[in-house]
């Protein structure tokens, strides 16, 4: 595995040494009309303590992404899995979390955004142009995926254990809307996220009920590799929660199996994998 940090500034307003810190270490430039400009860096070790004091003294961060290697993916026994198409906003948008619509908010935190149980069906505008996309999330909602009938369908065919679909409805006509589909996960691991200096950058506790949860690096997820060993499922949610601010979401985790399920029907085109390190 690789690390690659995204970098991101507006354009003409950055010190000529940085510039060329970045160009002397082949960072790629993304071209683009746009005023900002994106920069991606693989991770060396001998000058990341150097990158860092760049960025401060440039007052910009990075975001890092772990890039694995084909072999890494196929050895895996499990992988956390997110959509990265990203659809629409949960219906009615006024106070979603706490209308009653969609979830029961009764144990809900507003300092942290812990305690939601989803109670009914999400509510959408419309259903998505998919073109040749078949995984979507919606905004605001960090830990549920959505599927086309199409790739239900593979999935429920594969024999796929630990999930099932639910509905989505128009919002205001109580319509089923075709062609969209949630994923219902089942299951929720035990306890045995283990956070370090490398996969967390913070742990944040609530002041208002003490949850706690973590905001990550962007470098890869260790667990204990116990609470896997007796599953008998193919998809389950992190115990430990995940993100700044009210985001509270669950990691989705995927077994072995079902990552090939896609790969063999090339379902993973518009997914995100990451191979969890187990210990």
């Amino acid at each position: 595995m690789r690390y690659r940090h995204r970098i991101v500034y507006a354009k003409g307003n950055r010190s000529k040494e940085f510039v060329d810190f970045l160009k002397e270490r082949n960072a790629v430039f993304e071209k683009s009309e746009s005023t900002l400009q994106v920069v991606y860096l693989f991770e060396e070790e001998e000058w990341i303590d150097q990158l860092y004091k760049v960025l401060q003294s440039e007052h910009t961060s990075s975001m890092i992404d772990t890039i694995f290697t084909p072999e890494e993916f196929e050895k895996a026994e499990w992988l956390t899995i997110r959509p990265t198409f990203r659809f629409e906003y949960p219906q009615p948008e006024t106070y979603y979390k706490t209308n009653g619509v969609t979830y029961d908010s009764s144990n809900y935190c507003d300092g942290c955004g812990c305690g939601l149980k989803q109670k009914d069906s999400f509510r959408l505008k419309k259903v998505p142009s998919w073109g040749k996309r078949h995984f979507l999330s919606i905004n605001w909602v960090e830990d549920e995926m959505f599927v086309s009938s199409a790739a239900m369908k593979i999935i429920s065919d594969g024999n796929i254990t630990g999930l099932k679909f639910l509905d989505v409805i128009k919002n205001k006509t109580d319509l089923v809307l075709e062609n969209i589909h949630q994923v219902i996960v089942q299951g929720i691991l035990e306890p045995g996220f283990l956070p370090s200096s490398k996969s967390v950058k913070s742990t944040i506790v609530c002041k208002k009920c003490g949850h706690e949860k973590y905001i990550t690096t962007g470098r890869e997820l260790t667990f204990r590799r116990e609470i896997f060993a007796n599953l008998e499922c193919d998809i389950i949610k992190s115990h430990e929660t995940f993100g700044p601010g009210v985001i509270c979401a669950s990691q989705i985790i995927v077994s072995q199996r079902f990552y090939q399920l896609l790969v063999k029907h090339k379902l993973n085109k518009d997914v995100e994998f990451e191979p969890l390190t187990l210990v």
